[in-house]
């Protein structure tokens, strides 16, 4: 989501995803750091982690390959792309070109794999 003089991408990371997809933002040395919720109303497990960047700075086509590298390396991974229009995007299918150009309006980015590495 993109507010003039910064961006942030908010990551909610479920299942066996998390770990994959926080390494290979820091093998492509983008920083994030994790969101600490608090409330008293039943939660969904994931990890909740962001990127935040000046706006000319933001690694959006860094991003975005690591998206679909991510996804094509297991059948197991899917990527929801939660826009501020509401609309729900899977990245399965999609080119990392076709995929920046979703990210700066996006809300949330749902990150998935149903199987453990061991699997």
């Amino acid at each position: 989501m993109s507010h003039g003089k910064y961006s942030s991408i908010r990551l909610t990371l479920f299942k066996h995803g998390g770990d994959s997809f926080l390494a290979a933002l820091d093998e492509a040395k983008i920083p994030h750091g994790p969101i600490r919720m608090f409330t008293s109303r039943p939660q969904a497990s994931g990890i909740v982690e962001t990127i935040t960047a000046l706006s000319e700075a933001m690694p959006w086509n860094a991003i975005a390959k690591i998206i679909v590298a991510w996804i094509d390396a297991r059948k197991s991974r899917e990527v929801m792309i939660y826009t501020e229009s509401g609309e729900v995007i899977h990245a399965k299918g999609y080119s990392a070109t076709e995929i920046q150009k979703i990210l700066p309006i996006s809300t949330n980015i749902v990150i998935i794999d149903t199987k453990s590495s061991g699997d």
